[in-house]
């Protein structure tokens, strides 16, 4: 069977394993994803929502040294935590996240990015987008506070690298896993998974989150498939050297923020190469399929909303699985560009650096004779003129033709996933777990496993068909961290204790009038212990107690007679 390995292996792993590289949960991926999946396993409550009440909190504080802590080991292809997420922001020269400050990694305090930079005396990488003044936001206290400013990408990296180094892990980086492989108990152990690592070490854990990631496909619009001169955003730095000498505009095809970022990255390089630039025609040429859209966020805000969010998920889930694909692509709606952004392009156009045309490159893109250029036939709408108050409206007719002359096709199109996609940690265990996949993504479980009964989980872009349209963006990161949390039982603790009903103990049935001496003291030590208070209860314990209970002071001095009625 797929969950099993033959007699051979498990033989193999008894005699051989090192259980020093045996955990409880092991994370693959050191972004965002994984570092909130870690702060989630390690975090036995939250602050957030303000769903326990302060004695509750001072009952969990006391279960806390009771409690055993998970061993977790995390791994990744990068020497450490966020390098990758942080290698693309560095590639685009973003200076700040669009996300507000209310989403990070940090699953025990919702304040925590705040508090961090208020604590490190940098208010000031904190930045106001406008967001917190939406009408629909502004009511939230979360907008009075501070928690819709956008944290500057430095600030945003040190916040989880500090916040990394007060979670209790094993890191193993500079390494891929090549293989998962489920096994049976071996002496009486928990080991569930061996991964096989590319550096030659076996890991051993009872559980795995897969934090890396939606594997894909980058969009490339057939029409310039063929060209030469075409790349991928990703490899900026590779051939952006190679074509500062040719003194010749770039092209940048997509209608969402990565590409406007592109764009903008391009306008700085050329801006550094030439003293004076204005004047000299436009250096960069974005050109999208459709009208740029200006919003904040890629998403509807009520999914940001606390008053509505789970309204949104719910409408998500009501959908068949077949058919939360489309949803996604509805609520995304092929992205859009914050106003920040927007400004910085109106700017540019105003200078004449800038070319923005909405149309359709024709299929005859072809390489320029003895010349290192390539001439693109556009299809787009005449007089791209923009209006100032909203400057991504365009008239909606294709009736002029550019022959343009440009030096290097840059697509920011977007991914199409395919969790199957060959030599990928996906496909892999898929081939060993298949499921049924839409639109290339993982139909997984209502708490995130990979498989019903299966201790491997997903989080981040792989689990969208059930977390929803956000699925990438650090809210939904949230999300789907303490499900997998939830699912592993981190919290389980909370319900038999902390969050039991105190007052069970006081209940008997209605037509009991008479309770025996016996019973009565039984109740009451039992009372005494869920409570955790001291024999003597004072008049404030008493009154506390009733404060959040339907039982009437009465009933509280019935079973413990000595202690004083409250006083109302």
């Amino acid at each position: 069977m797929n969950n099993e390995i033959d007699a051979t292996a498990s033989k193999d792993m008894a005699a051989n394993t090192n259980y020093n590289n045996v955990f409880d949960v092991c994370i693959v991926g050191a972004g965002p994803a994984g570092l909130a999946t870690l702060s989630a396993l390690h975090s036995p409550y939250s602050l957030e929502g303000g769903t326990m009440t302060e004695s509750q909190k001072e009952r969990a504080l006391k279960y806390l040294k009771l409690l055993p802590k998970k061993s977790i080991c995390v791994v990744d292809q990068a020497a450490g935590w966020m390098e990758s997420w942080q290698t693309n922001f560095d590639t685009l020269s973003i200076e700040y996240l669009r996300s507000p400050a209310l989403a990070h990694p940090d699953m025990f305090d919702p304040n925590a990015l705040l508090s961090y930079a208020v604590r490190h005396g940098r208010e000031e990488e904190l930045l106001e987008s406008g967001c917190g003044d939406m009408k629909k936001l502004f009511a939230l206290g979360q907008s009075q506070i501070g928690l819709w400013k956008l944290p500057s990408t430095r600030l945003f990296v040190d916040f989880c690298l500090d916040l990394a180094k007060s979670l209790s892990h094993c890191f193993i980086g500079e390494t891929l896993v090549t293989e998962i492989n489920h096994l049976n108990d071996i002496r009486g152990k928990k080991e569930r998974f061996r991964l096989a690592l590319s550096n030659g070490m076996n890991i051993y854990a009872t559980a795995v989150v897969l934090a890396v990631g939606a594997a894909g496909h980058p969009i490339v619009p057939t029409c310039i498939q063929r060209c030469p001169r075409v790349h991928h955003w990703t490899s900026l730095s590779t051939f952006t050297k190679r074509k500062e000498g040719i003194n010749c505009p770039v092209m940048v095809v997509g209608g969402g923020l990565t590409a406007v970022q592109v764009a903008l990255k391009q306008l700085n390089i050329a801006e550094k190469a030439t003293s004076d630039s204005i004047g000299l025609g436009p250096q960069v040429i974005l050109v999208s399929k459709r009208p740029l859209v200006e919003k904040h966020f890629d998403i509807n805000v009520e999914w940001f909303d606390l008053r509505k969010a789970n309204k949104c998920i719910s409408d998500f889930y009501h959908h068949p699985m077949g058919k939360r694909s489309q949803a996604l692509k509805e609520a995304r709606r092929g992205g859009s560009v914050p106003p920040m952004y927007m400004m910085q392009l109106v700017q540019a156009e105003q200078d004449g650096r800038l070319l923005c045309l909405v149309g359709d490159i024709e299929s005859d893109a072809y390489k320029t004779s003895n010349s290192p250029t390539t001439r693109v036939r556009v299809h787009h709408r005449a007089s791209p003129k923009r209006n100032v108050d909203k400057p991504h409206h365009l008239n909606d007719t294709f009736n002029a033709v550019s022959l343009l002359q440009v030096k290097e096709i840059i697509v920011a199109c977007g991914v199409h996933p395919d969790c199957k996609k060959p030599r990928s940690l996906t496909a892999m265990v898929h081939s060993k777990w298949p499921i049924q996949v839409e639109s290339g993504l993982p139909c997984v479980t209502q708490d995130l496993r990979w498989k019903e009964g299966l201790d491997l989980f997903v989080v981040g872009s792989l689990g969208s068909l059930n977390i929803g349209p956000d699925a990438g963006n650090l809210m939904g990161i949230r999300r789907a961290a303490q499900i997998v949390a939830n699912a592993l039982g981190s919290r389980s603790w909370l319900r038999g204790s902390v969050l039991a009903n105190p007052f069970e103990a006081l209940e008997w049935s209605s037509d009991d009038d008479s309770i025996q001496s016996d019973e009565e003291a039984d109740d009451y030590r039992v009372y005494k212990e869920l409570l955790d208070v001291p024999s003597s209860t004072d008049d404030t314990d008493v009154e506390s107690f009733s404060d959040s209970s339907t039982l009437t002071a009465s009933g509280l001095v019935r079973l413990a007679p000595h202690a004083s009625a409250p006083h109302h």
